[in-house]
C-alpha cells in the first residue's frame, strides 16, 4: 500500500480506531522483538553465524539484518539476559519491561539480586529503571571536556533561547509567535511578534560539545532552574545566564570597569559640588578658609603625624584584579627555552620578590602562577622543600 493511499485510509479513521490500530501495532512490535530474541538465544548457542560466515552476532545483526550497532546491542544483552534469567522473558511477555529496560539492566544482574532489581523494574517506565540502575552501579569517572565539533547552519524552525535579560519572565510566547529561521543567534527577543536583523543571513556559527557529570545537587538545582525559566527550557542558556551573572560579580576585566566608572562619577561629583561653592562664596569667604586651612589641617609637626601603616599580607582586590587581566588570567611561569606554562586552572598571585624577604605588593612585583609552578619557584628559592 503506498504512503498517498495509507493516509487516506487512516484520515477516514475516527480518533478511537486510530488509538486502537496504534497500540495494535506496537503490541505486534513487542511480540516480535520476542520472536527476534529467541531467535538470538538459539543462533548464538548453536555458532550458526559462524557457520553462515559471520564473525560475531553482533556482525550478524549488523550485516545480514541491517541492524545499527546501537540497536545490535540492545539485543544481542537483552537475548543474553534473558537466557541466563528466565523470568525476564516473562516479563516481556507480560509487558512489565521493554526490550530496551532489559538492554538496560543486563549489566548488574546477578544471581544474588536478580529477583530484587526484577521486583524493582517490574513495570517501570525506562527513565525509572536508568534511575535504579544508576543507583546501583558505580559512576564511571567522567573527563570535563570541551571540543569543537564544527560549525551549524541556521535551522528552520529551531526554537532559539530568550534573551539573557528577559530570561526569568513567566509570561508565555504567543500562540501565533513565529520564528525566524535566519537567525541564528541565541539571545533572540522572544517578547512576540517578527524579530528583525540587520542582514538577511547570519554565517554558521561555531558549535562545541561540553561533557561532564554533576551531583544529584546539581541537577536538582538544574531542573529548578529550567523551571524558574519558564520562557526558555534550553540549557545553554540557562548555563549561559549563570555563567555571565557569575562573570559580572567576579571578573576582574567588569570589576575593574566598574570601579572606573564610579571614579568617574565621583570626579564629576565632586567637580559640580566645587562650581557650585564657588558661584557661592565670597571672596572673603575664600580667603577666610585657605588661612584656616594653611593653620588648621596641618597645625603643629605633632597633631597631624599618623603612624606607619601595618605590614599585611592582603593584597587588594583591585590590585589582584589588575595582576589576573594583566597575565590574562595564564600561568606566567616561562622555562629557558622560551616555553610559557599554558594552565588557566589553580591560578594564585605570587611575589616575583618573596614576601618575606621584603617584597611589597606593587603591580611590577606581582605575577600569575599556577599552583605547581608556584610551589617549584619556592623550592627553587629555598623557601620551602615541598
Amino acid at each position: 500500500m503506498t504512503t498517498k493511499k495509507m493516509d487516506s485510509v487512516l484520515a477516514k479513521l475516527s480518533n478511537h480506531e486510530i488509538i486502537q490500530k496504534g497500540d495494535r501495532a506496537v503490541h505486534s512490535r513487542h511480540e516480535l522483538s520476542i520472536e527476534i530474541l529467541d531467535c538470538l538465544v538459539e543462533i548464538e548457542s548453536r555458532s550458526i553465524f559462524l557457520k553462515e560466515g559471520y564473525s560475531s552476532l553482533f556482525d550478524y545483526c549488523t550485516r545480514r539484518w541491517h541492524h545499527s550497532p546501537p540497536k545490535a546491542g540492545r539485543f544481542i544483552a537483552a537475548a543474553r539476559c534473558m537466557k541466563n534469567f528466565p523470568d525476564v522473558r516473562n516479563l516481556l511477555v507480560q509487558r512489565r519491561i521493554t526490550l530496551c529496560g532489559v538492554s538496560r539492566i543486563a549489566g548488574i544482574l546477578t544471581d544474588s539480586n536478580s529477583d530484587r532489581i526484577l521486583r524493582e523494574v517490574s513495570g517501570k517506565r525506562f527513565v525509572e529503571i536508568e534511575k535504579i540502575v544508576a543507583s546501583l552501579k558505580i559512576a564511571p569517572r567522567t573527563r570535563e571536556s570541551i571540543r569543537p565539533i564544527g560549525l551549524q547552519e541556521p535551522a528552520g524552525g529551531r526554537v532559539r533561547s530568550a534573551d539573557y535579560e528577559n530570561l526569568f519572565q513567566p509570561n508565555p510566547l504567543p500562540e501565533n509567535y513565529q520564528f525566524d529561521s535566519d537567525f541564528t543567534s541565541d539571545l533572540g527577543d522572544l517578547s512576540g511578534g517578527n524579530s528583525q536583523i540587520d542582514s538577511p543571513k547570519e554565517k554558521p556559527e561555531h558549535r562545541y560539545e561540553i561533557r561532564f557529570s554533576a551531583s544529584e545537587e546539581f541537577c536538582r538545582d538544574l531542573e529548578r532552574a529550567k523551571t524558574v525559566c519558564s520562557r526558555s527550557w534550553n540549557l545553554e542558556a540557562i548555563l549561559g545566564r549563570a555563567i555571565k551573572d557569575l562573570l559580572e560579580k567576579r571578573d576582574p576585566e567588569r570589576k575593574e570597569a566598574r570601579r572606573k566608572k564610579r571614579e568617574a562619577r565621583k570626579q564629576s561629583k565632586s567637580r559640580s559640588q566645587a562650581k557650585r561653592r564657588t558661584r557661592t562664596k565670597t571672596a572673603g569667604q575664600l580667603a577666610t578658609e585657605g588661612g584656616a586651612k594653611g593653620t588648621g589641617e596641618k597645625g603643629s609637626p605633632g597633631k597631624g603625624t599618623t603612624a606607619s601603616p601595618v605590614r599585611s599580607r592582603h593584597i587588594p582586590a583591585h590590585l589582584r584584579d589588575a595582576v589576573f587581566t594583566r597575565d590574562k588570567w595564564r600561568c606566567t611561569y616561562t622555562s629557558s627555552l622560551g616555553i610559557q606554562c599554558d594552565s588557566t586552572a589553580h591560578l594564585q598571585i605570587d611575589h616575583i620578590t618573596p614576601y618575606c624577604r621584603g617584597g611589597d605588593h606593587s603591580l611590577e612585583n606581582l605575577r600569575i602562577l599556577c599552583g605547581k609552578h608556584n610551589r617549584l619557584a619556592a623550592r627553587e628559592m629555598s623557601l620551602t622543600n615541598r
